[in-house]
């Protein structure tokens, strides 16, 4: 159960990214992906010491779990106290296992079928860059299938097609609970070629950054940076960092600044009357500093452009409000509560950017609406069992300033991309800039190389940057 990319994903662990996510389960999900890697690699204590790390943040983040992880600890013989026994039975984890690996050893010829997936899976594709794309999925089918009937020497020979492959094959791997002898031996580690010093060194950090968001909430490194400078920021990381090409520019031909002339006092003025409500100081006076702005590098892709005076409308965000709740997307970013709350209509927001369907809309929520979303919300967190009312003030605690601050809310900016069913709220116009004047110091890291000049891949794993 892989988190899926957020809109807002880089690298797999990125301590200054993580420091400032604001939605605990997109830290929940990073985290459990980084675990299981580790465990991949044999280091499965420190997946334990990170799971019981979310848990003890919030049960509910086991929702970001991957099987894997389970398998890991089987294959060591250690569990974490939480996971009751019955989860733990062969039959709890039979349950969990890919039908397709066990029907396939239930139902091909021994070496003949295996040596046929094998070259399946180093067949594949040719991707834009020429390179093959292993098939990861017949290649964890045949070393489960070596495992299976005991030729652990063969089973050996593919985990080394893996380590040569991590990059485009390390997620289906864990799916093979039969695998997991070997890689809790650190066989695969090995053959990557893994320092124990830089490993340890990183598991460091790693614990550190992770406990310290989950205990402290997220941080916000630019709260002190005049409005001015933090729209400047944005400019001059766009400018420096952008892959052009990737936001649809001509790379030969690129822009020398993203900012806008400034709105006028007047423009800001109309503006109020066209919405018939006051905006908020800091909206204005980043208005008035540019009025839009055009796309801003986030580290991945560009940001929809966002709106100048003169394009700022209303918008009836009822058809989205029902696409997130058919998901079952939570707009308060706490865990599921027992009680259901009744959200009110969304349907009059103001909307500041160009989004769309298959990018992002960026809405500014007037405080009536967040008021009655705070009402509504702490009438039926009064309704909770003690514990579970207990456990959700300690999460608006971590992830918001408390109950106290929810139950006044001013004008916030809500985040929705359909595409990837993220929806995210921010207390303040100024929270959501400096958000993005961080996203956009992140550069290209699809091109990294080490010292010997072999690519680490850190957008989708860590291990090769541990070599």
């Amino acid at each position: 159960m892989l988190d899926m990319l957020s809109h807002r994903m880089g690298r797999k662990f990125d301590a200054h990214h993580i420091l400032r996510e604001k939605d605990p389960e997109h830290v929940a999900g990073n985290l459990f992906n980084v675990a299981l890697e580790f465990a991949v690699l044999g280091h499965i204590d420190t997946s334990t010491e990170l799971y019981e790390l979310a848990e003890a943040f919030s049960s509910d983040c086991k929702r970001s779990w991957s099987p894997g992880l389970y398998f890991a600890w089987e294959a060591v013989g250690k569990w974490p106290e939480s996971i009751p026994a019955k989860d733990r039975s062969p039959e709890a984890l039979e349950k969990l296992e890919t039908e397709r690996i066990v029907w396939k050893r239930q139902s091909v010829n021994k070496e003949e079928e295996m040596s046929a997936l094998i070259k399946r899976a180093t067949k594949g594709k040719m991707d834009e860059w020429g390179e093959v794309q292993i098939q990861g999925d017949d290649l964890t089918a045949a070393i489960d299938l070596a495992m299976f009937w005991g030729f652990e020497d063969k089973a050996m020979e593919i985990l080394q097609i893996f380590a040569d492959n991590f990059h485009s094959s390390w997620d289906q791997l864990p799916k093979s609970r039969k695998v997991w002898k070997l890689l809790s031996e650190k066989n695969l580690s090995k053959l990557i070629g893994i320092d124990e010093n830089k490993m340890d060194n990183f598991r460091k950090e790693v614990m550190e950054t992770f406990r310290e968001r989950l205990e402290k909430g997220a941080r916000r490194i630019f709260k002190d940076l005049p409005m001015k400078d933090l729209v400047q920021l944005c400019n001059d990381n766009t400018i420096k960092n952008a892959i052009w090409e990737d936001m649809g520019v001509d790379g030969d031909d690129p822009p020398t600044t993203i900012l806008r002339k400034g709105a006028t006092p007047e423009q800001i003025e109309a503006l109020e009357k066209k919405i018939e409500n006051t905006l908020p100081d800091e909206f204005k006076e980043f208005l008035s500093i540019t009025n839009g702005m055009e796309s801003v590098w986030n580290g991945v892709f560009g940001e929809p452009k966002i709106l100048g005076t003169e394009e700022i409308h209303i918008f009836d965000a009822t058809e989205q409000q029902e696409q997130w709740i058919d998901s079952a997307v939570k707009i308060p970013f706490v865990t599921t509560m027992s009680v259901k709350v009744e959200w009110p209509p969304m349907n009059r927001v103001v909307q500041i950017n160009e989004g769309d369907e298959e990018s992002k809309f960026l809405w500014l929520i007037e405080p009536e609406y967040g008021n009655e979303i705070g009402v509504r919300f702490f009438k039926a967190f009064g309704q909770l069992p003690p514990d579970e009312r207990e456990q959700i003030q300690k999460l608006l605690g971590y992830f918001h300033a408390g109950k106290d601050a929810n139950t006044k809310l001013g004008w916030q900016v809500g985040v929705w991309a359909p595409s990837t069913l993220d929806l995210i709220t921010h207390h303040s116009w100024r929270e959501y800039l400096e958000l993005l004047a961080g996203d956009t110091a992140n550069q290209d890291v699809y091109d990294e190389e080490d010292d010997e000049g072999r690519l680490t891949h850190s957008h989708e794993i860590f291990a090769y940057t541990l070599r």
